[in-house]
């Protein structure tokens, strides 16, 4: 009996042994994109993608990007990907009057890619292939087309020379031309450029805009506009290019903007319910 049971054993393994064999011949095993390797978070550690994509068709056969955040209804650019990402490592701190409640310096930024063979931008004669701190190291100057005089300190609405650091100038006029979002329903809706390169890769270039994270995305969708605005009356005069985000992807940007808010809003409201009643307004 024995003996038996050690046969049966030994045949009934072999059949497992087998029937897996055969299993494994009729299917293969799923062979994994770069970025499902990369970001996928496939049992082991990865390294999470922070950002909302949106490509054409051709770019995520090119490069393996999952196909279902392509899409035929973007315009102007090949990709573009939202993000919230901090202002280097230094924080804002004493919230609350309270030295170590801190919190990050964050911005929403918008990296943009052009085929640059058929998406070609009027980039200012003479400037760099690359700068990637184009209005950062006087950013307290762009906060909007409303200057303020550097000796009386009063508001004012002469042109700053600073507005001119724009790496777009009109082939025609020579003209400053800015990045804005059309519609916008409060403020100028003008996007900062913060870097690009007009030569990243092959055959693209790179545009990264500080988007700003009030009132953006756009639900329908949002347009953004190269434009040459007048800075006394801050209307359009031309516009030189123009870019088309769909709505897919602002819908899904708009969901992280919103996730964020609420972390910010639990932040502000654990630092107002930790300050002493006397020193609340």
């Amino acid at each position: 009996m024995k003996k038996f049971i050690q046969s049966f054993v030994s045949v009934y393994l072999a059949l497992i042994a087998i029937a897996a064999a055969a299993q494994t011949s009729t299917e293969p095993a799923k062979t994994l994109s770069r970025y499902e390797r990369e970001h996928g978070g496939n049992g082991g550690v990865f390294r999470r993608d922070p950002n909302i994509w949106v490509y054409t068709t051709q770019v995520a056969r090119d490069t393996g990007m999952p196909m279902e955040w392509a899409s035929d209804e973007l315009k102007g650019v090949v990709a573009a990907a939202f993000r919230r990402e901090p202002e280097g490592a230094e924080q804002d701190c004493g919230w609350g009057g309270n030295k170590n409640a801190c919190s990050p310096v964050m911005n929403c930024v918008l990296e943009l890619y052009f085929d640059r063979t058929v998406q070609k931008l009027p980039w200012r004669e003479g400037s760099p292939v690359v700068d990637f701190n184009v209005d950062r190291a006087t950013s307290a100057d762009h906060g909007g087309f409303m200057g303020t005089d550097r000796v009386t300190k009063v508001p004012s609405r002469r042109p700053n020379i600073f507005y001119s650091r724009t790496p777009f100038t009109d082939p025609e006029t020579g003209k400053d031309l800015y990045w804005k979002s059309a519609g916008a329903a409060h403020g100028t809706g003008r996007l900062q450029t913060m870097a690009y390169d007009r030569e990243i890769h092959g055959r693209y270039s790179y545009l990264k805009l500080d988007h700003g994270c009030g009132g953006h995305p756009f639900s329908q969708g949002q347009t953004l506009q190269l434009s040459l605005i007048d800075k006394m009356t801050l209307k359009v005069e031309k516009v030189l290019y123009e870019i088309y985000l769909p709505a897919g992807w602002s819908e899904r940007a708009g969901v992280v903007v919103k996730q964020d808010r609420e972390q910010e809003h639990n932040f502000y409201k654990g630092v107002w319910e930790g300050m002493p009643k006397g020193d609340k307004p």
